[in-house]
């Protein structure tokens, strides 16, 4: 993919790919943008189970009833192993749920208002499921109900507008910030493949509208990393972990910085991609249409 490379000269090294369509969308993967196939790129192939909380009461008691399927099927199967004998068919639906319904990996789910992240923060009490928000336009609004219940947020876009017209203009900007104050666990993302490059503005959006500077980087290096728990691999310059960095020429968060480099699990790669090829084209056609000399001009106003 040309996404790749553009997110590469962008100092992106690590990604988390999410699933979307339908309530439970499938399973999300952790992968570094560096290798020649899936297996040398994919570090996690089922990281997470990606929920798209949704609105209407009927969808969400579907989503219960198939908890609930879940949690049988797993009961019976786990019986059926420990007596030695043949249990349910396996059911690859049901049988990918199992680590979520027994909390051995997080659930994570997209909500952007108060409403939806209230329903979220609930249903995930009920079923006992550890999650970790995602979107979380409105988390401010619950930041003392996410701090106490130890739920995480992936937060972001930051540039866009408030969910509700009541909000101050400025509340996604300050979302991040309030989330800080509150000693809420946090980290910023992008939200989709085609502007993951821009995840260090968003956070230096949150830095303009309150966030301290080193948590405004944070959010978008190491505190990612221990959402996504893998801190023990990247997310900071450690002794053992894996050599992905990238070296600019001024600050992380400033628009007018450069990349020069980027190292992902120790190669170097040049910042190119498509679009600078084609900017590099372009201002050679600029430099190539020279201006007419003073001569030229001077012969044309004699004609």
């Amino acid at each position: 993919s040309e996404l790749i490379p553009v997110a590469r000269s962008g100092g992106i090294t690590t990604i988390m790919i999410r699933p979307s369509g339908g309530v439970i969308a499938g399973q999300t993967s952790i992968a570094q943008l560096s290798g020649w196939t899936a297996p040398e790129m994919v570090k996690n192939y089922e990281a997470g189970l990606q929920v798209i909380w949704p609105t209407a009461k009927k969808q969400q008691d579907e989503l219960h009833e198939f908890l609930e399927e879940a949690r049988l099927y797993d009961r019976l199967r786990t019986e059926a192993k420990k007596q030695d004998r043949l249990g349910p068919l396996t059911d690859p639906r049901l049988e990918a749920l199992r680590p979520y319904i027994k909390r051995e990996k997080p659930v994570f789910v997209e909500a952007q208002t108060r409403k939806a992240i209230a329903e979220a923060l609930l249903f995930a009490e009920k079923e006992k499921l550890d999650i970790i928000l995602t979107g979380g336009t409105d988390a401010w609004k619950l930041a003392d109900e996410l701090k106490n219940r130890k739920v995480p947020v992936i937060l972001g876009p930051v540039m866009r507008s408030p969910m509700s017209k009541d909000d101050p203009s400025d509340a996604p900007y300050a979302n991040a910030g309030r989330l800080f104050e509150a000693g809420v666990k946090f980290c910023i993302r992008s939200d989709d493949a085609s502007n993951s490059r821009n995840a260090p503005f968003e956070a230096a959006m949150a830095v303009a509208y309150g966030l301290p500077q080193e948590q405004g980087l944070r959010a978008v290096t190491l505190s990612a990393a221990e959402v996504l728990g893998i801190e023990d691999q990247v997310g900071s310059l450690t002794p053992e972990k894996t050599a992905s960095l990238v070296i600019l020429d001024g600050g992380p968060l400033q628009h007018t910085s450069n990349i020069k480099g980027v190292f992902i699990a120790g190669k170097p790669f040049a910042p190119d991609s498509r679009q600078i090829r084609f900017y590099n084209r372009y201002r050679q056609r600029l430099l190539e249409h020279k201006s007419p000399t003073t001569k030229e001009r001077s012969d044309e106003t004699a004609e």
